[in-house]
């Protein structure tokens, strides 16, 4: 008999995350269903009582832990349980209850596929923020006068910058990489980052402390996690470079959002922000009219081959599964707790 694999997500993202051809794959691998209605937990707890493999995006509703409690071994609903849940996305734990690992549910991601679009996307926001592109484009479009335009302060140039990257996370490490041929200095603030490793990267470990008082640009890639959240306080904030630039592409849990915000509102640092403790950003959020700062609505790994290479790995991670074959990208206990 097939494996039931049910697919649990809206219509319009499921035609951007599978292609065609990844699509029959994943029809291929078993007695596939997809339900689109991700209006409540309750009715997804329905539709998964007899699934074996379970696909999930970003705007399917948190499965509910009585899901999980139901399908621990030895406990079925019909001839199978619940035994994979195969994210398109990246963070699952607001998805998965922990007590799905408890009861040997496996979990797999695709955060691996996201890394290249968040770094390159860092990197571009990185040059703009040093640039003033956003204030000198809004400026234009204003109609301010091209002569009060060029008499601007000039920005600034990355080679001769000090970018701080705090967390040296795949992410992190990707966007080091495409730091590397602009020839900027950089430092690494990430307690696991080893001297060797250090080196390997080309990079000098800092402290959180000496990275954001060196820093031209502190650019933020660590997982939200106990010792994480909240790490760039009022008082750091308070000691980043005049003039310094903060880009935000990983969580605003990192960071204490307002004392951010009211240090860029009065001039000492710029912000570029994808990430809000409120999203979607309200219309009428402070973030939305500071002129200090940059916002866009959480799109930094949102690309068009970004979505197909997230389908296809998923697909090939349901595949390995249904063929018994190690996953590539499994969620482990120890990893839902530090970068689920």
């Amino acid at each position: 008999m097939a494996d039931p694999i049910v697919v649990v997500m809206s219509e319009e993202l499921r035609a951007r995350i599978f292609t065609e051809a990844d699509w029959d794959r994943l029809g291929r691998a078993g007695e596939l269903s997809w339900v689109s209605d991700v209006s409540s937990s309750a009715s997804v707890r329905t539709v998964l009582a007899d699934a074996r493999i379970c696909v999930t995006g970003w705007d399917t509703p948190p499965l509910p832990a009585a899901l999980f409690d139901d399908s621990r071994p030895g406990s079925h609903h019909g001839s199978h349980r619940l035994e994979l849940v195969a994210h398109t996305g990246g963070s699952v734990r607001r998805l998965v209850p922990a007590v799905a690992l408890e009861h040997g549910v496996r979990i797999t991601q695709a955060s691996a596929v996201l890394a290249e679009a968040v770094a390159e996307f860092a990197v571009m926001s990185i040059i703009a923020g040093l640039r003033d592109v956003v204030p000198f484009a809004s400026a234009m479009r204003d109609g301010e006068t091209w002569s009060r335009l060029v008499e601007r302060p000039p920005g600034r140039l990355l080679r001769d910058q000090v970018v701080g990257i705090v967390g040296a996370s795949r992410t992190g490490r990707a966007t080091l990489h495409r730091l590397q041929p602009f020839g900027c200095r950089c430092l690494v603030a990430d307690p696991f980052l080893t001297e060797d490793a250090a080196a390997d990267l080309g990079v000098q470990r800092a402290t959180l402390e000496e990275l954001v008082e060196r820093a031209d640009v502190v650019s933020l890639h660590a997982p939200v996690l106990p010792e994480t959240r909240g790490m760039l306080g009022r008082g750091l904030i308070g000691r980043l470079k005049p003039g310094a630039l903060v880009v935000n592409t990983a969580r605003s849990a990192l960071v204490d959002s307002a004392a951010l915000l009211e240090a860029a509102a009065a001039g000492r640092i710029q912000v570029v922000a994808d990430v809000f403790d409120d999203e979607p950003l309200p219309a009428d959020s402070e973030w939305r009219r500071c002129v200090g700062v940059v916002t866009t609505p959480h799109i930094a790994a949102l690309t068009v081959e970004t979505l197909h290479e997230q389908g296809a790995a998923t697909v090939d991670e349901v595949l390995r599964f249904v063929n018994g074959a190690p996953l590539q990208h499994e969620v482990t206990r120890q990893a839902y707790q530090i970068n689920a």
